[in-house]
């Protein structure tokens, strides 16, 4: 990036600051004073943040600009200020400016770097909610495997289920192409005590099985009980455990039936490719229930070479 832009430019008494990114926080540090001459005491451990409000996001600035009012009398205070020698310049920085080479490493940082966009799509499957039971995303008490938050999965009863996930932007997926699958699972003790209590991923298909009549099942991944109050990651394509089931009646009897002895992830795509069309993907989604009660939490959802990572303010992805 030029040093023409991203400046702070000091002109009698006014500053401007062009801001390029959203969610800027002025730290200072001795970086900044290289570029400043006849003015004393402006360093990190002086002026640590110069702006009112510490930071700055991008529905704040009018015009992408900073004025005088926006930053701290004191660091005002300090640009404006007379040097020692009694000789007022009219732009007492070096060449007049504070360019992006002369801001700390981590303001540099923020200003090359667009904070995380949040993915469209995601939310609860209604249709797929039973009784007392919710997802929500949320910040965590503990350190979830991927930045903050997670998705926190509660169901009350084993008469209750929840499901959240994506029903518009994974639809005519070829179920073969998921690769990698799999996902990082909070539990805890008592949810273990209840049984073989875990959250799903489950994707809703089209099998185009043609032993089988019906267009429509659920591929479900129920790993075995993680470890109790800490995070488990799963990887559900090289699971050599049997974890993977077709919902719906006319699946029962069948190979990879989830009310049998269900299938490895290579069982089930090879129960899938049987010479006719290609097993289409229509939604995808993390559920829990219909068995125990649960309270716990999952982050780091992958399949199709992603990885969705759940943070309270959305998913993003990876």
């Amino acid at each position: 990036m030029s040093n023409s832009k991203n400046r702070l430019v000091a002109a009698g008494s006014a500053f401007t600051l062009a801001v390029t990114a959203v969610g800027i926080s002025l730290l200072g540090g001795g970086a900044a004073d290289a570029g400043v001459t006849g003015v004393t005491g402006l360093t990190a451990t002086a002026i640590t943040y110069p702006l009112v409000r510490n930071s700055v996001a991008e529905s704040q600035v009018v015009n992408y600009s900073l004025g005088e009012s926006d930053l701290q009398k004191a660091f005002v205070a300090k640009m404006l200020a007379v040097p020692a020698n009694g000789v007022d310049t009219s732009a007492k920085l070096k060449d007049g400016v504070v360019a992006e080479v002369d801001l700390a490493p981590a303001v540099q940082s923020k200003l090359n770097k667009a904070g995380p966009a949040y993915l469209k799509h995601w939310g609860t499957v209604h249709r797929n909610v039973i009784g007392a039971a919710d997802a929500e995303l949320a910040t965590t008490s503990t350190q979830s495997p991927l930045g903050d938050g997670a998705l926190d999965l509660h169901t009350a009863s084993a008469n209750d289920k929840v499901a959240f996930g994506n029903e518009v932007d994974f639809a005519g997926q070829n179920v073969k192409d998921l690769g990698t699958v799999g996902f990082s699972v909070y539990t805890t003790g008592e949810n273990n005590a209840l049984g073989n209590n875990m959250p799903s991923i489950a994707f809703e298909i089209d099998p185009n099985v043609a032993a089988v009549t019906s267009n429509y099942a659920s591929l479900v991944y129920t790993p075995a009980n993680g470890a109790a109050n800490q995070w488990t990651a799963f990887n559900a394509t090289t699971d050599a455990d049997k974890h993977w089931g077709l919902t719906g009646t006319a699946f029962n009897g069948t190979t990879c039936s989830i009310n049998g002895a269900r299938c490895t992830w290579t069982e089930v795509l090879n129960y899938l490719d049987d010479g006719g069309d290609d097993a289409k993907v229509l939604t995808a989604t993390v559920s829990k229930g219909r068995d125990y009660a649960f309270s716990g939490a999952v982050d780091a959802l992958k399949f199709g070479g992603k990885t969705y990572d759940f943070e309270a303010a959305g998913v993003t992805v990876s």
